[in-house]
């Protein structure tokens, strides 16, 4: 294991363990201080556990959507590189046509379908939305892994082998591709819904994530309720963009 595996556990774990461990809360909106370092959210809950909340949920989201994302991806690619020919031709054309659509408008048109309006923000269904998420960026990944399974699979060129033998063939393939995309996805399901959360105010207050609290702060002019959160953001990118480097060689 990598050294730069270490801090992403233990950011992990520092996120779990105050997640279910509750720190003594107090008055709403007290400034960081001695007892509260991060001060206090807007129902008095100590921000540490605001934060680590987020945290867990932030990477929660991430994960569903790339289960989502890799599965069908990885799926649909290796169906179209083990059809090397017409019908991998017409299976691009058709992931490509997803690939072209406006990603952030189309999901706000679907979520919309499944999401209550309130005064400040959408309250959208924090599983649905990791699900919509998914299912409008696999087309990206499809067309990757049909073209290195086209490539490494010498039977998907030989017509006179089944489908099915060609599919199976590609499995290996498929299994290491699926690895390689799992952590980039994660990180593309946290953006997705960061630019969602931005610009139209999606969230669940069930499931709280770092964007939802970017997303609450902008109603008061307190700072330690968004540099915080802003901060734990990136330093959860760092980490994961680190570790994919690290799983995908």
């Amino acid at each position: 294991m990598k050294w730069f595996a270490i801090p992403f556990l233990v950011y992990l774990a520092w996120g779990l363990m105050f997640t279910f461990y509750q720190l003594p809360g107090s008055s709403p909106l007290l400034p960081p201080s001695s007892s509260f370092p991060l001060g206090t959210y807007i129902n008095g809950q100590n921000m540490i556990n605001v934060n680590a909340r987020a945290v867990v949920d932030t990477l929660l989201f991430g994960f569903l959507v790339s289960a989502v994302e890799v599965g069908l991806g990885v799926s649909y690619g290796i169906l179209a590189g083990s059809s090397c020919g017409s019908l991998r031709s017409l299976l691009m054309r058709i992931a490509d046509g997803f690939t072209s659509l406006p990603r952030v408008p189309l999901l706000m048109a679907v979520i919309i379908f499944f999401a209550v309006p309130e005064v400040t923000f959408v309250k959208a269904n924090f599983f649905l939305t990791a699900i919509a998420v998914g299912l409008t960026g696999w087309s990206v990944i499809s067309r990757q892994v049909s073209e290195a399974v086209c490539k490494g699979n010498p039977l998907s060129r030989i017509e006179e082998i089944s489908l099915m033998q060609r599919l199976k063939a590609s499995t290996e393939i498929g299994k290491s591709l699926a690895r390689r995309y799992l952590l980039p996805s994660v990180i593309d399901g946290i953006a997705v819904y960061t630019a969602l959360g931005v610009i139209a105010g999606v969230g669940d207050p069930n499931f709280p994530t770092l964007t939802t609290l970017l997303n609450s702060s902008r109603l008061f002019e307190y700072w330690w309720l968004f540099l915080p959160p802003a901060g734990f953001r990136a330093i959860l990118l760092v980490l994961v963009f680190l570790l994919s480097d690290y799983v995908v060689k």
